[in-house]
């Protein structure tokens, strides 16, 4: 049997620089993990396959799971065919913007090439079924910080950030990326971001209380008012060093200064009187 945590992806920033010709966005984001997650199982049995999920998010998944396809992606490239369990304890929130599926699934598929003997995928091909399957996992099989472009499948290492406290808060909503990108391109929102302009990781941690880049806050907050209040009452936490959105939302991050558990764990405090979400952890520089 294999366990792991399947860390909860953090958009640091996000650029919409465009689309490409088969219709899908193209972005620049730079992308770390946190040490928050699902916990995910893997293991042999002698019927059939079997996906079990619990936790306190297990409710909010509808429809085909990415975690099944993975396995049958697996299956197709391999022809591997003894049946396995895949447990998972969703604590990840749903449609979240914490990239919860796609965290499931690249744990899924790295931990099948451990349990199923001689039945190895190489990276490169393993990067390729990550594409297929989602947009954000390539970048959740590399699990480490990285520069996102394309649809996400260009990936660059960017070098060592800071381990820094992280609170993530979600105001019990979940935001649909589609309906998040049809509103940013439908509602007049969508200005092409300069393709070269670099963005600076150092200034994202340099400056307390700034804001880090996302271009799709405004249509999330069209579809979402609430989460104007998160980014107002997250802005006024003492402490905080950087403040952003991950993903398409609604999930929202206050940074802190290195070692400064005291200001996390009273800003935890304070955000739950508003009823909201929040997982307090840390963000890894790796």
């Amino acid at each position: 049997m294999l366990k792991t945590i399947a860390r909860a992806k953090i958009n640091l920033t996000l650029r919409i620089l465009g689309k490409n010709k088969t219709g899908f966005h193209l972005i620049e984001s730079i992308t770390a993990f946190s040490d928050f997650g699902d916990e995910v199982e893997v293991f042999t049995n002698s019927s059939c396959d079997q996906l079990e999920i619990s936790g306190p998010f297990a409710k909010d998944l509808e429809g085909d799971n990415i975690v099944v396809k993975a396995l049958e992606y697996f299956r197709k490239e391999t022809t591997w065919t003894q049946p396995v369990t895949i447990k998972i304890f969703k604590q990840i929130p749903v449609a979240a913007g914490l990239g919860g599926g796609s965290a499931d699934a690249a744990c899924v598929l790295k931990m099948l090439n451990l349990v199923a003997p001689k039945a190895r995928i190489g990276e490169e091909k393993m990067a390729e079924i990550g594409l297929n399957l989602g947009s954000d996992v390539p970048a959740c099989l590399s699990g480490k910080t990285v520069k996102m472009e394309g649809r996400g499948e260009k990936l660059s290492i960017i070098g060592r950030i800071p381990d820094m406290p992280i609170l993530l808060v979600n105001p019990n909503i979940m935001l649909s990326t589609k309906a998040v990108f049809e509103t940013l391109s439908q509602g007049g929102l969508f200005k092409p971001a300069d393709e070269t302009a670099n963005v600076d990781v150092e200034e994202i941690f340099k400056n307390i209380g700034c804001s880090t880049p996302n271009d799709l806050i405004e249509p999330a907050i069209k579809l979402a008012p609430v989460i104007k209040e998160v980014l107002f009452v997250l802005r006024k936490l003492k402490g905080i060093k950087t403040v952003g959105m991950s993903g398409s939302g609604a999930t929202f991050f206050a940074l802190f200064e290195h070692n400064d558990t005291v200001s996390i764990i009273k800003a935890e405090e304070q955000i739950k009187n508003y009823g909201w979400w929040t997982a307090s952890t840390f963000l890894k520089g790796a």
